[in-house]
């Protein structure tokens, strides 16, 4: 073979390793000429194993094949990128998104650098680029992530703070409804005090379901499923409700005279009733339009609520994703997109289900079906409405609590009912009298949240000085572990602050009768 002929048989593999080098960059790779069209490309986008054609690509301008033509800002962005790389010494970089040869828009790194002749002209540019779909979808995952880990903690934050807000909070309702109670029972029938001290007792009584609303809303109230007709949770919503949405929207109420029980935490059925009437309004065309909240029973021994709107309705892509956690099409700041998941859950939790009736334009429709329960004894707060049965017989009751008007009421009603009461607003001052007359008290009722000695320290001290001697806890806020700690320390109950009225004289008659603790 002579000189020539090798020399050619020597271009000829070179070009053959160059091209096939080429072909297997890990990167996609193309060669533009200095005006911008393409001179070679290799196929590493190319998606599903979808080839580009060659004849599409070669001889067009980069930013008017395929992977671009279909976005018009590529056609500025591309040829001022070369005129950077023609001026540049280092690479330019940059992340877009294109379209594959499957037709799916995805994203990519390039790099974009010139190559120079032996005169210092453009020779051409060298187009590599890596796809970051997947690295897109991770990062967007994880911003998801985090936006989710910040609306929880705003969630714990608020529980935290709505469990201050609730002891202090439940401390002047219980000792408002005890005074009122008082005032009531030494007044004669046709008093003209009656009427206001009812009003009063109303109001208070209203001011501490709307507490129990905030636990609930988030997510800090432990759930309490008992048997109770479900129409007075609903009449109680539709008056939160009333007081809550504007004029301009009209709410009306579908209620069966049926007395329908169910096995519910009312409150939570409050939660999710306000929460789709809430979306409700927020689906009115400036806010303005009907609202219509039924209850009926409905076949297979269920209950059946509603709540219906005729605002703007949802398509069936939304329609699909609303119970998904954190999925909203309000505006950024304007919703976690949390409401219609808790409902979700809510119901799943009470045995029941959910449907959605919608359409763009006609409005919504969430029904809630609830399996009916055995009617049993209302022993909702606030389903009595007398003061403590007077059958205190003289046993002694040692009361600690920081809080002055609540010792006062406490001490009024249980001396009402017969019993010998000792106060201390200080929890030492108690323990101090324990100590040293350990024999001469049959019951101590005491608040969990004073300073300097907490109940459940104060009941593990009742424990080591006189093992037997029963122990109430009363809080305004009561969570599981709370009364895992008291059941630790042989505390006989935990009642809830805002129920001693209604709650505290029946507790301490079977407290002191011996019956197990609840």
């Amino acid at each position: 073979m002579d000189k020539p002929d090798a020399d050619l048989e020597a271009l000829r593999r070179s070009e053959q390793r160059f091209r096939a080098a080429f072909a297997q960059q890990f990167q996609f790779m193309a060669i533009l000429a200095p005006d911008g069209r393409v001179l070679e490309f290799n196929q590493q986008l190319a998606a599903d194993g979808l080839a580009v054609p060659r004849e599409d690509v070669i001889g067009q301008l980069f930013w008017c094949t395929v992977w671009w033509r279909d976005r018009a800002e590529m056609q500025t962005a591309w040829p001022e990128r070369l005129r950077e790389a023609a001026a540049s010494a280092t690479p330019v970089l940059s992340e877009d998104s294109y379209t594959s040869s499957g037709g799916e828009l995805r994203h990519a790194a390039a790099a974009v650098s010139a190559v120079r002749n032996e005169a210092g002209e453009i020779d051409c540019y060298i187009v590599q680029a890596t796809d970051i779909t997947q690295r897109r979808h991770a990062e967007a995952l994880q911003h998801g992530m985090e936006a989710q880990l910040r609306e929880t903690q705003k969630l714990e934050a608020i529980g935290t703070l709505a469990g201050g807000i609730a002891h202090d909070f439940n401390n002047i309702l219980g000792a408002i409804l005890g005074n009122v109670a008082l005032a009531v029972d030494t007044l004669d029938a046709g008093h003209p005090a009656l009427a206001p001290l009812k009003q009063i007792k109303q109001a208070g009584r209203r001011a501490r379901t709307m507490v129990q609303q905030i636990l609930a809303f988030s997510r800090r109230q432990p759930h309490e499923l008992v048997a109770q007709p479900l129409r007075p949770v609903v009449d109680e919503t539709l008056a939160l409700l009333r007081s809550t949405l504007p004029s301009s929207v009209q709410l009306d109420a579908v209620l069966s005279d049926e007395v329908l029980w169910v096995k519910a935490d009312a409150t939570q059925i409050q939660q999710v009733l306000v929460n789709l009437c809430t979306n409700a309004w927020h689906a009115l065309k400036d806010g303005r339009g009907r609202i219509e909240l039924g209850l009926a029973a409905a076949p297979e021994h269920q209950a059946r609520l509603w709540v219906s709107d005729d605002g703007a309705g949802m398509d069936p892509a939304t329609r699909a994703r609303i119970f998904e956690p954190f999925f909203t099409t309000k505006p950024v700041d304007a919703g976690t997109g949390l409401g219609l998941s808790v409902v979700h859950g809510i119901v799943t939790e009470h045995g029941g289900r959910i449907e959605v009736e919608t359409e763009p334009g006609r409005g919504s429709r969430f029904t809630l079906t609830l399996p009916l329960a055995d009617a049993g004894i209302d022993s909702r707060p606030g389903g009595h409405s007398g003061l403590m049965p007077l059958d205190g017989g003289g046993r002694r009751v040692l009361y600690a609590d920081d809080d002055e008007s609540m010792s006062i009421v406490v001490d009024g009603l249980l001396c009402r009912a017969g019993y010998e009461v000792t106060l201390f607003q200080d929890a030492r001052a108690a323990l101090a009298a324990l100590r040293a007359w350990p024999e001469d008290f049959d019951l101590v009722i005491t608040d969990y949240n004073m300073p300097h000695c907490s109940g459940i320290e104060l009941a593990r001290e009742v424990a080591r000085l006189r093992p037997g001697l029963p122990v109430v806890i009363s809080s305004g806020y009561i969570t599981d572990a709370m009364r895992a700690e008291a059941a630790d320390a042989g505390v006989r109950h935990v009642m809830h602050k805002e129920n001693t009225l209604e709650e505290l004289g029946a507790l301490a008659r079977r407290v002191l009768d011996g019956d197990p603790a609840g």
